[in-house]
């Protein structure tokens, strides 16, 4: 329960991105693809780097700027996330170390805080919650929150859209971190079969700079994030002013509340009537 609200944002912020990507990452057959999408990648930058004349610098993007946005102080962002498997949406709040999520991803309505080390997940209509103990600190998921960059991300290019948006477009490759069973190992030495290049595109407006959206594009499948609001002025985070009349429930990870193993036991079952 350590990572759980870790994870948690890793899912909600990023499930619909990835979930294009598990099918390249495990066909061995789509080798001959990556090489040829890498081929033509690299004559795409040469073309960039012929018409630009020089690359832009990382640090310099407004990209990068946004990015040192959202790992400051605080920050609320609102935001809605479309892809061809899902529809969810997300409001997101940080003040220095406590943080409020509120959002529905896959039709499930959550409404989550981390407070002084405390994570709530409430139940409004019941006026009930649960807390779980927290470890981790909110700074070491804030970019995921936001889809911020990194240093492994590749600037590939800035351009003007017909609609007068700046659009910034990253390339970042990554090998899949597969966590097996203790004693297990997986053969990795052909990195080529495993990994893959997720293509990003951000959006700006040109007056004001602000973030408007930010497509992610992998194996062919987009998702848009759309920012409906973001600041990091004025953020507050705290629990409703009522909270003191809620009722606390238990959580216990022994029940069936959080079924981890159906997946497992279906197939170890069947393995076990043959």
């Amino acid at each position: 329960m350590k990572k759980i609200t870790a994870l948690l944002v890793s899912l909600i912020m990023s499930c619909a991105v990835m979930a294009g990507c598990s099918d390249s990452s495990s066909s061995s057959s789509s080798k001959a693809d990556r090489t040829s999408k890498a081929e033509t990648s690299a004559a795409a930058d040469e073309s960039t780097a012929s018409e630009a004349g020089t690359a832009k610098n990382l640090e310099d993007t407004l990209t990068a700027q946004y990015t040192k946005k959202i790992q400051g102080e605080s920050l609320a962002i609102d935001m809605t996330v479309a892809s061809e498997y899902d529809n969810s949406s997300a409001v997101v709040e940080i003040a220095g170390g406590n943080m409020h999520m509120k959002m529905n991803f896959m039709g499930v309505d959550m409404d989550i805080y981390n407070i002084d080390g405390v994570m709530y997940t409430l139940d409004s209509e019941s006026k009930t919650y649960y807390t779980v103990d927290m470890e981790e600190s909110i700074d070491d998921f804030k970019s995921e929150i936001g889809y911020g960059i990194n240093d492994s991300y590749k600037f590939i290019s800035s351009e003007t859209t017909d609609d007068g948006l700046i659009c910034e477009t990253f390339e970042s490759t990554e090998d899949p971190d597969i966590e097996l069973e203790s004693g297990v190992t997986l053969d990795t030495s052909d990195s080529d079969d495993y990994s893959f290049t997720t293509t990003f595109k951000y959006y700006f407006n040109a007056d004001t700079k602000d973030i408007v959206k930010i497509e992610t594009i992998s194996d062919g499948s987009t998702t848009t994030v759309t920012v409906n609001s973001f600041t990091t002025e004025n953020v507050e985070v705290k629990l409703p002013d009522d909270f003191d009349s809620w009722t606390e429930q238990s959580f216990d990870m022994s029940t069936d509340d959080i079924p981890y193993d159906a997946e497992l036991d279906v197939e170890s079952g069947a393995e076990s009537a043959e």
